[in-house]
């Protein structure tokens, strides 16, 4: 009997393991007579996740076909010709589309999921709202609070009600995934004002508190059904910023007491200071999922954290999330992936330990003039990048430096990497370079010190500061005029640095 047990479990198993969504179709008015493509990207938890890429060829006749990985119910983003529709997938079901290509618009919905995804891109929700729609928001971004609610509140709230009532009448869907899209739907009505307010109303300080604040009054993060979609999280991910809005104004009308306990956050400031330095600011930021949220969605935003990081390569701050989330979670069905993902970061800080191509420059905290390291490589070319730890666009730009210094292999042209971060952050600045595998020149500076380095390269007052920045040294040790392009720019980049060798 045991025997059977373990031979159903094991089945039970192989057939979650391999679970898929079959998607095929037809593209209509296909230009090219050569091969196309389509993407279909399912998310870890929200947001883009570049491992959730599946490319899918579309043929000369224009008929394309897959099998998704597709374990639990999940909702996906089609692009076609940068253009997104959302999708709904169950595992061992299929989709039959039929795509235009004049005007990318799906003309057509067969197979067991086509009703419900019939009903998704009628509903258009991963398309911006008319108040942030390209070349009309500054239309509503200079509007005062009372114009803002009757001219973009309360008809955004129309078009959900609308959305909401097409979902309910809709035939042919279950209860579940009606609940589902119309959960979709909801959140994507605040997230879209949460963005408005944060990106496009220019107004005064209080007037624009009082606007966030009405956004999320009278709503909570609990979800109707799980496992919830990306939309459902990227609007979580927004109410994390209005947990840290609301405590710091309720911190300020108590007093600005730094020994007392933070709403939402359940420590005092001066607590939160010293984890953020410890730990980062997203563990401070989990602090607060965690006293408030659903734990079930605690749980999906700590391993989006922990898995954003490793993206990132931010090993550092990985794992006191990681940490926290085997204590927490010791049985979730993340942990192994997640495990799998810190090890390899663990490996890669491992094997460049020792690695020379990665040089710190000697005694960089003395440093008080850039030209004291410029000079010293007179015939050569220095590419000098000015970035920080903690700046996303860095990080972004850093990882197209492989294809950057392969094309410049063996040439005169020498990589320095000037970083801004504070002392405390020593350790944690020379691991990246480490797990990264930085190659080039490093040195580090606080805020404070980096100034003056900065009225040196950059004459213009309101670029200081902004980072990344790049710029171009000649083989005399001259700063040359023209702005530097990034590495993600890449010919262009090469050609500009050419020209001076």
């Amino acid at each position: 009997m045991k025997k059977l047990i373990l031979i159903i479990i094991s089945i039970i198993a192989t057939v979650n393991c391999f679970a898929q969504f079959r998607i095929s179709g037809q593209v209509l008015n296909k230009v090219s007579a050569g091969t196309d493509s389509l993407t279909i990207n399912l998310p870890f938890v929200y947001g883009y996740n570049p491992e959730g890429d599946i490319r899918v060829i579309i043929n000369r006749q224009g008929k394309f076909s897959a099998n998704l990985p597709v374990s639990e119910k999940k909702l996906a983003t089609l692009t076609y010709k940068k253009r997104q529709y959302l999708l709904l997938l169950s595992p061992e079901k299929s989709l039959t589309l039929e795509l235009n290509a004049a005007d990318t618009t799906i003309r057509k919905f067969s197979g067991p999921e086509a009703i419900e995804n019939k009903l998704l891109y009628s509903l258009n929700l991963l398309q911006p709202p008319f108040f942030r729609a390209e070349g009309s928001s500054n239309l509503f971004s200079n509007l005062s609070p009372e114009a803002i609610q009757e001219k973009v509140v309360k008809p955004w709230l129309e078009v959900r009600d609308r959305q909401l009532t097409m979902i309910k009448n809709a035939q042919g869907v279950s209860k579940f995934n009606k609940l589902l899209i119309s959960q979709e739907v909801k959140a994507n009505t605040i997230m879209q004002l949460s963005r408005f307010a944060r990106i496009n109303v220019r107004m005064k300080r209080d007037d624009l508190v009082t606007f966030i604040m009405s956004i999320y009054k009278n709503v909570a993060v609990r979800p109707e059904v799980q496992p919830a979609g990306p939309l459902f999280y990227e609007f979580a991910d927004s109410y994390v910023g209005y947990m840290e809005a609301a405590a710091f104004s309720d911190f300020q009308k108590r007093g600005s007491n730094t020994k007392t306990p933070l709403v939402y956050f359940g420590i005092s400031l001066d607590s939160i200071n010293q984890i953020a330095r410890e730990k980062g600011k997203m563990y401070v930021n989990w602090l607060a999922i965690k006293n408030n949220f659903d734990p079930n969605v605690a749980e999906a935003m700590l391993a989006q954290a922990i898995a954003a990081k490793s993206r990132d390569k931010e090993l550092t701050e990985l794992r006191p999330l990681m940490d926290e989330f085997k204590s927490v979670y010791a049985h979730s069905g993340y942990t192994a992936g997640l495990t799998d993902k810190l090890h390899k970061l663990e490996t890669a800080l491992t094997a460049n330990k020792n690695n020379k191509a990665i040089q710190i420059f000697n005694d960089y905290q003395q440093l008080t003039s850039i030209y004291q390291v410029i000079n010293q490589y007179k015939g050569k070319v220095v590419y000098l990048d000015i970035w920080g730890t903690w700046c996303a666009p860095c990080r972004y730009e850093l990882g197209f430096t492989p294809q950057l210094k392969q094309h410049f292999k063996d040439k005169d042209v020498v990589f320095i990497y000037l970083d801004m971060d504070d002392n405390g952050k020593d350790a944690h600045w020379r691991e990246f370079l480490q797990v990264n595998n930085l190659s080039g020149l490093h040195l580090r500076k606080s805020n404070q010190d980096i100034q003056k380095i900065w009225e040196e390269v950059q004459p213009l007052k309101d670029k200081q500061g902004m980072y990344p920045s790049y710029f171009i040294f000649d083989k005399n040790g001259k700063l040359v005029p023209e702005t530097a392009k990034r590495p993600s720019e890449g010919v262009e980049l090469f050609k500009q640095l050419e020209q001076y060798l």
